[in-house]
């Protein structure tokens, strides 16, 4: 077959250097820090009909022999009795430790190349459609674990390229559907889940047929390292021109073996077409390097496989070991002696190139340790914490930080509260005799009064620390000027004037938006400072 499909699941801003055809831009769906991890279930939706063999029956010739997409008679499998499903497959959701597990997230996807509904040969190398109609393929059905009726789930369209000049030819398609409150309401997330109703041509087509989908689960187990996950669809189609998909927003462990994984899924030709490469490096990296495992080849890394952490994901019906087409995987960066991602990296480049037939990539994702905040009581802490310690997978690592007065250091916690909405000042005067502060500006119609800010805890994203007003304020003009709005508090204890950006309830939330850089709208260096109520101290916003 000589197209391919890559949901590929990467990391946290995306920016694309393409000489390809990028018909819609990738941005992040999801991205979220939290002490759990990542993984998926996937399954093809359409296999090879032979004389002794139906669609439902598992495909696993994988050698040398193993024959082309367009040589087959592809059609829908169905695996289920459900006289409303033309085509039906099934996976298995399985945790260790479910009682641990708590499911935060789980997003759908489903693709297929779809010109027409059905095609044959009618010749040596001529292939006629025999029906031309092409129905819609937004909604489709799901079945959940331990329940017997479908649940329609319309989806979310991410490309179409029946209308496209560059992709026409095989029209493929990509849809997107968050079913994280359908999983959150079932009686349990685990077991078997059932999608039926994805579209796509059958028969015997020119460049070959293939189908699939994927649910990308992301789970919470306080038991585990915290990690940044982020997620990102959109489409491009990959030539032998390469593609570059570059990332930044996240900060590796400082010290420690630093674990990364990417998620992937993909509709790819053939077992025995490669040429497919997908290499990553850092940002202090010279070069790249291909990625790899023992059951994906570095020249031919989409082989209509479907893996799980480096080993053949089985739980599934049919479970083909060759799909004719269609990829999903997990698979662990390896990086012996953080050779491929080093301590304190914040930025990366994903690349995908092939010497054999174009693919599309649709869905990247990408899962790292990052580095654990430290907790503190009040700012005044910050110049005396000279030191926080890193939880890497293995054990406890001491790191020494030297603060200068101006720094501020990383905090801990996590969903995003109001910012004060109040505009700087030039002076303040503090009432020693009045539970308020009093704010004073030459503009006498300026004149404010605000109660002083009590906090239980909250995590302020900050930009800068003065112990000048007049350099805060002049500070803030800057940030006002390139489009950031920004606010302040003073801590009445040392005088010290916190300009911030963003202030949060959680610290998921605060460091959501310090991962990602305020949205990308703040490229500059910002801090985390988390503050607990104080029976004796408070802060003024101001």
């Amino acid at each position: 077959m000589n197209i391919k499909f890559i949901p590929l699941s990467l990391f946290f801003f995306i920016s694309f250097e393409i000489f390809s055809q990028v018909a819609v831009p990738f941005s992040v769906r999801r991205q979220i820090y939290v002490k759990g991890d990542m993984t998926m279930i996937a399954n093809n939706i359409v296999n090879r009909q032979e004389f002794l063999n139906s669609p439902n029956t598992p495909y696993n010739k994988i050698d040398s022999k193993t024959k082309l997409n367009d040589e087959f008679d592809m059609q829908y499998i169905d695996i289920d009795t459900d006289k409303t499903t033309f085509s039906s497959s099934s996976a298995k959701l399985i945790l260790d430790k479910p009682e641990q597990k708590k499911i935060l997230y789980a997003g759908l996807y489903w693709s297929a190349t779809y010109t027409t509904k059905s095609s044959k040969r009618t010749g040596i190398n001529i292939f006629t459609a025999s029906d031309t109609t092409r129905e819609s393929f937004d909604k489709i059905k799901i079945k959940l674990p331990n329940e017997n009726q479908y649940n329609e789930i319309h989806g979310n369209l991410i490309f179409d390229g029946v209308k496209d000049s560059n992709f026409s030819e095989s029209a493929p398609y990509a849809m997107y559907a968050d079913i994280t409150d359908l999983v959150k309401k079932s009686s349990s997330p685990l077991g078997t889940y059932t999608v039926a109703n994805i579209r796509s041509t059958v028969g015997v087509v020119s460049g070959g047929v293939s189908a699939g989908w994927s649910i990308f689960f992301i789970y919470e187990d306080t038991s585990m390292s915290g990690k940044f996950i982020a997620t990102y669809d959109g489409f491009a189609g990959v030539t032998k021109t390469p593609v570059d998909i570059n990332f930044s927003g996240f900060q590796t462990l400082a010290v420690g073996k630093i674990n990364a994984k990417v998620a992937c899924a993909a509709l790819e030709g053939d077992f025995n077409l490669g040429g497919d490469q997908l290499s990553f490096k850092s940002e202090n990296a010279l070069d790249f390097s291909k990625l790899s495992d023992t059951n994906r080849d570095n020249v031919n890394i989409f082989n209509s496989s479907i893996t799980l952490d480096n080993n053949i994901f089985s739980d599934r019906i049919p479970n083909s070991n060759n799909t004719l087409g269609y990829d999903s995987f997990i698979m662990s960066i390896q990086n012996p002696n953080n050779s491929i991602i080093e301590n304190n990296s914040n930025g990366a480049t994903l690349n995908f190139k092939t010497f054999g037939d174009r693919y599309f990539v649709f869905f990247n994702a990408f899962i790292v340790e990052v580095t654990p905040p430290i907790e503190v009581n009040s700012p005044e802490e910050l110049k005396q914490h000279k030191e926080f310690y890193v939880e890497a997978n293995q054990k406890t690592h001491h790191v020494e930080l030297n603060l200068s007065k101006k720094e501020v250091a990383v905090v801990q916690e996590s969903t995003v509260a109001e910012t004060v909405n109040v505009a700087p000042k030039n002076d303040f005067v503090k009432s020693e005799n009045s539970a308020e502060v009093k704010i004073s500006s030459k503009n006498a119609n300026n004149n404010l009064s605000y109660k002083r800010a009590s906090f239980n805890k909250d995590y302020y994203l900050v930009a800068g620390v003065f112990q000048v007003p007049s350099n805060a304020t002049k500070f803030m003009k800057k940030l006002k000027a390139k489009g950031v709005q920004s606010y302040s508090f003073v801590n009445p204890k040392n005088n010290l004037r916190y300009v911030y950006i963003s202030k949060n309830k959680t610290y998921k939330s605060a460091f959501n938006l310090y991962a990602s850089k305020v949205n990308g709208k703040y490229k500059q260096e910002i801090w985390i400072l988390g503050v607990k109520k104080q029976t004796n101290s408070s802060l003024v916003e101001i």
